[in-house]
């Protein structure tokens, strides 16, 4: 690999997000009266009234009510959904302090600990969801995504390969996360073959999923599937002309496959791009390529990577 691969960019890292496994808590048992308070709270979280919720919440906790339990792992819901990452571990603390056994508190607690970088006790928390549903696909899905943070990609890919299996939902958004999360993992294990049929799998279910185009190009890039990697930068082109790596990448693999001309083009767009966002460096490297590009043979082009 020539010095060419080492100007540019890695691919594109992107981790799913995790709004999707929070969960309410109902109160401790189905004989205590719901006090118009709690009833009030749950509607503003249905409704994406967060603040307002927690005000509500606020007013149970504070009541002493028998509630409280629950008061406090809805209230740690509607901090997470507005990234009050400090409050949310606290008030999840506080639930479990009152229940045990409250399994959406300990799910919620671990995603928390997750936007804290506490990576340890995230994973503590989701072992204790673990313990209560053992097929509980949304904690096996956020342990891989700690595993994943932890460089621990095999870990990562096991906690994934479980979720997958355990999922039977019909919610397609779900799914993207898990197969997308999953081929990132593969992309860092190098099984280039496996991020391509995952990611395949995700654009069946969202044809305009622009990352999975790119990531998918540079997995077909790392296999010397050039002119399948060429269609999926074209395709993110299509989607998002602002996308300078594709530019780059596709002009690379262009000019690998001795088509000068389309190269240079690419990399114009890459320069001008790269002059309108005032980013000289970039700017720099795409005019000493163009520079190499001319004075190369085809034979001797190499392809961009990491």
């Amino acid at each position: 690999m020539s010095y060419l691969a080492n100007y540019f960019f890695r691919f594109i890292v992107l981790i799913g997000a995790i709004l999707f496994c929070l969960g309410f808590s109902a109160p401790t048992s189905s004989t205590l009266p719901i006090k118009s308070q709690f009833s009030q709270g749950i509607s503003s979280l249905n409704q994406e009234d967060y603040q307002q919720a927690i005000t509500y919440f606020t007013e149970v906790i504070n009541d002493n009510s028998t509630l409280r339990d629950a008061a406090y792992a809805n209230r740690c819901l509607a901090h997470l959904q507005l990234n009050n990452n400090q409050a949310a571990k606290e008030d999840c603390y506080q639930a479990l302090a009152l229940n045990s056994d409250n399994t959406e508190a300990y799910l919620n607690h671990g995603i928390a600990h997750y936007r804290l970088d506490n990576y340890q006790q995230a994973l503590a928390a989701y072992e204790q969801v673990l313990k209560r549903k053992k097929d509980d696909y949304r904690a096996y899905y956020n342990q891989g995504l700690v595993y994943f943070e932890l460089a621990n990609y095999q870990e990562a890919l096991n906690s994934y390969n479980q979720a997958i299996n355990r999922y039977h939902e019909p919610q397609v958004e779900e799914k993207i996360l898990m197969y997308y999360d999953r081929a990132l993992t593969y992309l860092k294990l190098e099984q280039f073959s496996q991020v391509i049929a995952d990611l395949t799998h995700v654009l069946i279910f969202n044809p305009n999923h622009e990352h999975a185009y790119a990531q998918r190009g540079y997995a077909h890039l790392k296999l010397g599937n050039y002119q399948a990697a060429l269609q999926d930068f074209s395709t993110v082109i299509n989607l998002n002309p602002q996308a300078t790596f594709a530019y780059i990448n596709r002009g690379i693999i262009a000019a690998n496959l001795g088509f000068q001309k389309a190269a240079l083009n690419d990399f114009n767009m890459a320069l001008n791009q790269f002059e309108a966002n005032k980013n000289l460096k970039g700017y720099q490297k795409i005019l000493d390529l163009m520079i190499q590009v001319k004075q190369m043979n085809a034979n001797n082009y190499q392809i961009l990577v990491g």
